[in-house]
């Protein structure tokens, strides 16, 4: 597996070409979910939220061929979560929300707001690992992990579990080692 910049540039490479269905059904699993979460945390009604996100995927895939990546830019999520935000701005305008108040600015992510979209995305990712990796551990050695990961001893654990003190641990590593190499592929 490859490093999380490596991923991430070689994605957005792959999705040059608009004819790589693989490309695309990797970002569309990675980032849709995402951008659901983004969108109704921008407050849009549930009954818009799938016409707004069909939007931005739409636009994210005319423009991803031309897209030229540069980290010293920014993360490319900011760059997704911009056309986001164009979108249900552009919503709010159409539907009268704005009440006469201005909109924000769309060419610029409020830090506030980025960290809270950052937040989310780690929130995500450490969701989506957890779901990729959870089927190719036992049910007990994520039972041991679990009642690790929510402070229980590790003495309790195993006693629990019917297992030595070193298995437990050696389970929880195992399963965290899964997590942090899934979390770094999902980064991106």
């Amino acid at each position: 597996m490859s490093t999380p910049l490596n991923t991430r540039e070689t994605l957005l490479h792959r999705l040059r070409d608009q004819d790589d269905e693989g490309a695309w059904e990797e970002f569309v699993s990675i980032y849709r979910p995402y951008g659901y979460r983004v969108v109704q945390n921008l407050g849009v009604d549930p009954a818009s939220c799938e016409d707004v996100l069909q939007d931005v995927m739409l636009i994210a895939w005319h423009q991803l061929p031309s897209f030229e990546y540069d980290a010293a830019r920014g993360r490319f999520r900011s760059w997704f979560v911009t056309i986001i935000q164009r979108r249900v701005y552009a919503l709010w305008k159409k539907s009268g929300r704005e009440n006469g108040e201005p909109l924000p600015d769309t060419d610029a992510v409020d830090p506030e707001v980025d960290a809270i979209f950052q937040k989310e995305w780690e929130r995500y990712v450490s969701d989506l690992a957890w779901e990729r990796i959870k089927d190719r551990f036992s049910p007990t050695v994520l039972a041991a992990f679990k009642a690790l990961a929510s402070g229980q001893k590790g003495e309790d654990v195993a006693a629990e579990l019917g297992l030595s003190v070193n298995s437990v641990y050696v389970y929880k590593k195992r399963v965290l080692a899964a997590l942090r190499k899934e979390i770094a592929y999902l980064d991106c």
